[in-house]
């Protein structure tokens, strides 16, 4: 996400600080092959993210779409507090506000000339 590290997206969905310790603790593995590994183009991955998001209790998917491992399509697959740490860091800052769940915003609104399901 924008050259963050994960490690960066937790401490602010979590509003506390983590160590390269904590990483490792959470992806069961040594600190010191956490430290050599952190540095990978290939992490996070998308098991890693899993692995991530099930220890700290965020949303695995939302990890996923922040860092491209799913497309923002996968965004409809979020329920309500998905959606809201979505919101948090960062992912609708391109969006306008448009009152609860998007009602009042016409970006948001439902399609007037579909046929009702």
């Amino acid at each position: 996400m924008d050259g963050k590290p994960i490690r960066r997206v937790l401490e602010w969905l979590l509003n506390r600080e983590l160590t390269d310790a904590d990483m490792a603790a959470a992806l069961d593995m040594h600190a010191s092959n956490y430290s050599r590994h952190k540095d990978d183009d290939g992490y996070p991955s998308f098991e890693e993210l899993a692995t991530l998001g099930a220890y700290f209790n965020v949303s695995a998917k939302v990890l996923q779409i922040t860092f491209g491992l799913l497309d923002t399509d996968a965004l409809i697959l979020l329920d309500a507090d998905e959606m809201k740490q979505y919101l948090e860091q960062g992912g609708g800052n391109h969006m306008e506000p448009g009152g609860e769940e998007g009602r009042g915003n016409p970006r948001f609104s439902p399609r007037t000339d579909w046929p009702p399901l």
